[in-house]
């Protein structure tokens, strides 16, 4: 596509977001972003480490490798969600394309399945859920010393949730200040990937303090029914978020893919970052 396409469809864009009150312009090309020019916020959406060159824009990755454009935008305004950059009320416009950058759409955020699935009926508050949500990502990409990591974090209810579990090692956050439990500090992820290696699961009070690590769910999964090849963790989460206020966030140590739970039903699914 020859640059001066390119441009007036960047241009065409940014005439569109000003007349509709658009949050964000979210561009799947770090190149067209340095040449926008508006007081609307620009995100670069990339798979790769070019956008972390836009000093003064947003940036954000592609959470997987989307197949249509509007795959594109949906995980790209699905990371911007996650990181807190937009709301779930907000309108974006999106300037996205295969090899070249030609289509304009207009999103609205709160259309999003895992953004829907977030912020309503969740009984956690949205930023405790978008903490976990990344780092559950993270570590389903990274793993921990070379080797894949499953593991699950069992959010909210978290008196009920001990009553139906039992410690597998000692708890690694027994006597902890807040501030080193608190999962919504990044500070902290480090340590929590690290104690992702237990056996067991994480148990987090719906105000995103880590309650235990290490912990193991008593509860009978019998009549659970997750996806074919899901061991009993994924069994066992579906099964504590039915029988207690509690949701459930695990991560498959096959593939590192990053499922939800709620009411004993997965309500949302996400490949790790790339």
């Amino acid at each position: 596509m020859k640059r001066d396409v390119k441009t007036a469809i960047g241009n065409a864009a940014v005439k569109l977001a000003e007349k509709i009150g658009a949050a964000v312009i979210i561009i799947v090309d770090d190149r067209l972003a340095k040449k926008i020019k508006t007081d609307i916020p620009v995100i670069v959406a990339s798979v790769g480490e070019g956008a972390g060159e836009i000093k003064d824009d947003l940036a954000v990755n592609l959470l997987s490798r989307a197949s249509t454009r509007l795959d594109q935008l949906r995980s790209a305004v699905t990371d911007a969600y996650l990181k807190g950059d937009i709301r779930a009320s907000d309108v974006v416009v999106g300037v996205i394309g295969g090899e070249h950058t030609d289509t304009i759409m207009v999103y609205d955020v709160g259309e999003a399945p895992i953004i829907r699935s977030i912020d309503e009926g969740i009984r956690i508050s949205p930023r405790v859920i978008r903490n976990v949500l990344r780092l559950a990502l993270e570590l389903g990409y990274e793993g921990r010393e070379s080797r894949k990591i499953g593991t699950a974090f069992i959010i909210g209810d978290s008196d009920e949730v001990l009553k139906r579990s039992h410690q597998m090692v000692l708890n690694p956050y027994e006597g902890h200040k807040k501030k080193d439990r608190d999962i919504t500090n990044p500070d902290n992820w480090e340590s929590i990937k690290n104690f992702a290696q237990l056996d067991g699961v994480f148990v987090v009070g719906e105000d995103g303090y880590i309650v235990a690590a290490g912990r193991y769910m008593d509860i009978d999964a019998s009549d659970i029914s997750v996806k074919k090849g899901l061991g009993g963790r994924h069994a066992a989460s579906a099964a504590i978020s039915r029988d207690t206020q509690a949701i459930a966030i695990t991560i498959s140590q096959s593939g590192g893919v990053v499922r939800i739970y709620k009411d004993g039903l997965q309500i949302a699914e996400m490949a790790p970052s790339i």
